[in-house]
């Protein structure tokens, strides 16, 4: 049984979008922001870039596949992760999967996907293949990349062999197995059982001494940086920063939005207001973040880029503090819910 165009699910977020089409397609039907919630998928990364390139990388999630991980033990579902020799093999590989009836979940290189705007080399997106032909390769991107999309199946190679780009994994894919005793009939109880597990786990990890690129203090590295950045390398780079949190998957404010909407599908869930205090805090946290880069979005017409950048450095580090605070008091909510458990 092979799913058809009229199945698919765009989302907002590339490796969200590949696991609700892969979990949808043997009968789970659950929404992105949760999936992101139980893949505890929030976080902020600082990643160097080569100095010609100008400024760093700065994403606001885990590394790849690390929420399908976590969202699948939770669900109880087995993930099958694998990584052929070389791209005949994982064409291959692929084949028979889509043969048994799976969706299969797989890393490509956006440069070499034919209907991507971007022209650059980026090798952590996913996309969840659903179905081959003799010429194409028929796949699901969010919605912004226009969901359930035909690709030359030519281009998918290159995409999936390409070692190009921000963290590539050529020739790698994820499929769904077995689902556990606990994944059976009405979901809502297992849903209840995990969420808190969940929040407690990333409210733990984002407060966590993990070093100067990860978590609140990468948001502080960057928040230090910005008013030195490199202003004058190519493609009007403060912008494109701004551009890069809104729109990429792997940006930040996406991910905020998306944690945002998981904490009220958990609050609804769990049938009370537990969860007000920090829908609030981070309801809050989204709109800093849009303000933030609407400050970045207009830096190319600023007439005085130094100020422009003290600015949006000190709204970073304002932002910092905030997500450290909201995250400590979510912490301190999902232990006092334990302990009521208990």
């Amino acid at each position: 049984m092979r799913l058809t165009t009229s199945q698919t699910q765009p989302g907002v977020h590339c490796e969200t979008t590949m696991l609700r089409n892969m979990l949808r397609h043997i009968g789970t039907d659950i929404s992105e922001p949760m999936l992101f919630g139980l893949g505890q998928g929030i976080d902020f990364q600082y990643w160097d870039v080569p100095e010609s390139a100008g400024l760093p990388m700065l994403t606001g999630r885990t590394g790849p596949a690390e929420v399908a991980r976590n969202a699948c033990e939770a669900l109880g579902v087995e993930l099958c992760e694998s990584q052929a020799k070389d791209s005949d093999a994982a064409h291959e590989q692929t084949v028979a999967l889509l043969d048994t009836g799976q969706v299969v979940g797989i890393t490509v290189d956006i440069y070499h996907l034919d209907y991507f705007s971007s022209r650059s080399h980026f090798s952590a997106h996913f996309l969840a293949l659903y179905d081959l032909d003799d010429d194409f390769a028929h796949v699901v991107d969010t919605a912004q990349q226009g969901g359930a999309q035909r690709l030359p199946i030519a281009s998918l190679r290159r995409a999936r062999a390409s070692n190009e780009g921000f963290m590539p994994s050529p020739n790698s894919q994820l499929h769904v197995g077995e689902k556990s005793e606990r994944h059976q009939g009405d979901l809502k109880p297992l849903l209840r059982a995990e969420v808190w597990p969940a929040i407690r786990s990333t409210a733990a990890r984002m407060v966590s001494e993990r070093g100067p690129n990860l978590g609140i203090n990468a948001m502080r590295k960057a928040a230090s940086e910005m008013p030195r950045w490199n202003t004058s390398a190519s493609g009007d780079p403060v912008p494109g920063v701004g551009r890069f949190w809104r729109f990429a998957g792997t940006g930040g404010t996406n991910f905020r939005g998306l944690f945002l909407e998981f904490l009220r599908e958990a609050d609804e869930l769990l049938d009370h207001s537990v969860l007000a205090p920090a829908i609030v805090d981070f309801d809050g946290i989204q709109r800093r973040w849009d303000d933030l880069i609407e400050l970045l979005l207009a830096f190319g017409g600023s007439s005085t880029p130094d100020e422009h950048l003290k600015t949006a450095a000190a709204r970073m580090e304002a932002l910092a503090e905030a997500e450290e605070r909201a995250f400590r008091d979510l912490l301190a909510l999902a232990a006092r819910q334990a302990g009521g458990a208990a």
